[in-house]
Parts: structure tokens; C-alpha cells; sequence
């Protein structure tokens, strides 16, 4: 599948808060990329996939959707 291959991440670039079992690389729908948790992603989010986003399992750093 991959891996995160980036210092790991330990805080969503847009509400603060700690990130816990997942963490998605993603596009969001103001433009910019970031790291999201989940609650984020959900709301600002575009997606999973080329040119969307990936999710990535924060313990084992491997790559889970997109």
C-alpha cells in the first residue's frame, strides 16, 4: 500500500487538536493541504484518492484509504 514517509504528525493542522488513531493527508476545500483528523476531514475535506487525500494509520504509519 505505503507509508507515511514525513516527520510524524501529532496535531491537525487546523483545529489543534491531538490526532488519535488516524490521520489523513488531505486536500481541503479552502485549497491548501494539510494534516486533518478525522472530524476535519469529514468537514472540510474533499476526499480520499489522486489529487484528494490519503489516510494513514498514526501507529503504524502505513497508508489505509486513498
Amino acid at each position: 500500500m505505503g507509508k507515511w514517509m514525513g516527520p510524524l504528525p501529532d496535531r491537525c493542522d487546523f483545529c489543534g487538536e491531538a490526532l488519535k488513531n488516524r490521520f489523513v493527508d488531505g486536500k481541503t476545500v479552502y485549497g491548501p493541504w494539510g494534516i486533518l483528523c478525522q472530524n476535519c476531514h469529514k468537514a472540510i475535506g474533499v476526499g480520499l484518492g489522486l489529487g484528494k487525500g490519503q489516510m494513514y494509520d498514526l501507529k503504524t504509519l502505513e497508508k489505509i484509504r486513498g
